[in-house]
């Protein structure tokens, strides 16, 4: 019920508005920013890849998960502690669905609701009504469609989601896993609504293990307005400004009609708030045809009580934000410190094969797995042992961005006399360190402990 401009201007309404369209151009944009080919960030099941500022880490790799595990929830409690349930109001994506469906589509284009200031409004039994409701969920549909296209981009690269809906026969488990999710979104936000914050969020458990009497909050200044509740709960019979004068609150009921989760914010803080803050704009509009400031504020229970500035920095917040600079340090220097290639050396089942021109080879596998997101053609030496030659291969070996090979490697070592003098001697293993390395790129290089076998000498 924001009646002029000016207080639409100055609304929280607005800035939610805002903040939805910042939002939304970041999640739109993220997908499609790469970085050296590149994603900024994508979680690829198909690839068992990730991608995170630029960087391609594999399956193996994948250090850098538990820190960014840890910084959503750390990042979680901190939001939560200072700033309520700002996130439910301001950044879920079911909140900001429910405006699009109900205020935008609903309200504005199909006027299913007189307003989007009363959103207590009982639906209507008519067959206008049932069509224009039809029409609202098909205009609807799509734009769910494309926002779950969007969401599954960060999982599917939007370049191989494209290639999927070009050729959907050949994609069932992707394509019908996204017309699903699809479906069933439509159905929480059309049928479901609200009630999956009142009854199915887990974050709205979680929040009370959080707050304190700093956090902020929409409260209603009980001091000024008069109570409407009694201790058990329960409404008093007669409105605050008939009890008592005093009272500011004339019981215009508009902050009850505004609320999307159907609650009376002058009951105190309850479970359903998800601080969106329109009782707020409810309350401002109407005191201030009396040239008063709000009843309903969103401040802290602490500010309101002492008449003091709300304490956002406080001990609880600083060691929050000290837990998360270090675990984004942790993270930054993970990510940085991140292997261009792997190697996995696995030794043949025969120990060694003696050859009759007196030499003793030993047969390996290497496994490598380029991690870069360039080409890059590999080689590797022997460190320390000169008298131990490779034998094959003879070349370096291509490798394209990503990809893991398997090569065949033979190491190669002379004896001092002929083989056959060796065949019942013990064996002696010969610790080796093998420095694998890019031929064009120097930066790039690993090194690796194995053994070569071979009959003892003494």
């Amino acid at each position: 019920m924001l009646e002029s401009s000016s207080h639409f201007l100055k609304s929280f309404r607005l800035k939610r508005y805002i903040g939805f369209l910042l939002i939304s151009l970041a999640l739109l944009i993220t997908p499609f920013v790469r970085i050296d080919g590149a994603h900024l960030f994508l979680i690829s099941f198909e690839h068992k890849q990730l991608h995170f500022l630029g960087k391609i880490f594999s399956a193996e790799e994948l250090q850098v998960m538990p820190f960014m595990v840890i910084l959503l929830f750390i990042g979680i409690f901190f939001i939560t502690t200072s700033l309520g349930r700002v996130w439910c109001g301001w950044a879920c994506p079911q909140t900001f669905l429910r405006v699009l469906y109900r205020d935008v589509i609903e309200t504005k284009i199909f006027k299913l609701h007189k307003k989007i200031s009363n959103k207590q409004e009982s639906p209507k039994n008519t067959p206008s009504y049932k069509v224009r409701k039809v029409l609202s969920v098909l205009l609807f549909a799509p734009v769910v469609a494309g926002l779950m296209m969007l969401f599954f981009f960060y999982f599917i690269a939007p370049e191989d989601f494209f290639m999927y809906l070009k050729n959907p026969s050949d994609h069932p488990v992707a394509m019908g896993f996204w017309l699903f999710s699809t479906a069933v979104v439509l159905f929480d936000i059309v049928v479901v609504a609200e009630r999956f914050c009142i009854y199915l969020c887990p974050y709205a458990r979680v929040q009370s293990v959080l707050y304190d009497n700093d956090t902020l909050n929409p409260i209603y200044d009980e001091k000024r307005g008069g109570a409407l509740y009694n201790n058990q709960g329960h409404l008093f019979p007669l409105p605050p400004k008939k009890r008592n004068p005093e009272n500011e609150c004339v019981n215009c009921l508009h902050c009850v009609q505004v609320c999307p989760t159907y609650i009376d914010i002058r009951k105190g803080l309850q479970l359903e708030c998800i601080n969106c803050l329109e009782c707020v704009d409810a309350c401002t509009i109407t005191m201030a045809k009396f040239n008063r400031p709000s009843l309903i504020q969103w401040s802290s229970t602490n500010a309101i009580n002492t008449r003091q500035k709300v304490r956002l920095v406080r001990l609880k917040t600083i060691a929050y934000l000290g837990v998360i600079a270090i675990v984004i340090a942790l993270l930054a220097i993970t990510s940085f410190k991140k292997e261009r290639m792997l190697l996995d050396i696995n030794r043949n089942s025969d120990l060694y094969e003696l050859r009759s021109s007196g030499y003793v080879d030993n047969d390996y596998v290497f496994l490598f797995h380029n991690t870069d997101n360039k080409d890059h053609e590999f080689y590797f030496k022997i460190l320390g042992q000169k008298d131990i030659q490779i034998k094959k291969p003879l070349n370096p070996i291509a490798i394209k961005a990503g990809q893991k090979i398997k090569a065949v490697v033979i190491l190669r070592k002379p004896l001092k006399s002929n083989a056959t003098e060796y065949k019942r001697a013990k064996d002696a293993l010969i610790p080796i360190t093998i420095q694998v390395y890019s031929t064009d790129d120097k930066n790039i290089t690993i090194e690796r402990e194995s053994v070569f076998i071979a009959p003892s000498e003494d």
